[in-house]
C-alpha cells in the first residue's frame, strides 16, 4: 500500500507542470505558433522518415523552443506582477529573455532546413 501511494503521489506531482503548458498554450499567443511548428515538425518526422539522430534533433529542437518560451513567459509573469508600470530596465531584461526564445526558434528552423536539404540531396 506504501508504494501504491508514493505512487499515486508521484503522478500527481506532475498536475502543476501540466497546468502551468495548458496556460501557457491558453495565454500566450506565441505559444500557438509553437504548437503549429509542433505538429508540422512531428508530422515531418514521420513523413520524411528520419532516421534517430535526425529525430532526435528535431525532437530537442521543438524542446528547446517549448523550454525557452515558457522560461520567457515567466519570466515576463514574475517583472509584471513585482513591477506593473513601464519601466526601462525591466523592458530590457524581458526583451533578453524574448531573445532567448528567438534563437531557439532560429535553431529550429536550421535544424528543419538541414535535415531537410539532405533530405532532398540524397533522394
Amino acid at each position: 500500500m506504501k508504494f501504491f501511494n508514493f505512487f499515486i503521489g508521484r503522478i500527481k506531482s506532475f498536475v502543476p507542470a501540466f497546468q502551468g503548458i495548458l496556460f501557457i498554450i491558453k495565454n500566450e499567443k506565441n505559444t500557438w505558433i509553437h504548437l503549429l511548428a509542433t505538429i508540422v515538425a512531428i508530422f515531418l518526422i514521420f513523413f520524411l522518415k528520419l532516421n534517430y539522430i535526425e529525430a532526435l534533433f528535431f525532437l530537442s529542437a521543438i524542446f528547446l523552443v517549448w523550454i525557452a518560451e515558457i522560461f520567457n513567459s515567466a519570466i515576463e509573469y514574475i517583472l509584471d506582477f513585482m513591477h506593473p508600470d513601464k519601466n526601462s530596465k525591466i523592458k530590457i531584461i524581458k526583451d533578453i529573455s524574448a531573445a532567448g526564445v528567438l534563437l531557439s526558434a532560429i535553431y529550429a528552423l536550421a535544424v528543419a532546413i538541414i535535415v531537410m536539404i539532405s533530405k532532398i540531396i540524397k533522394s
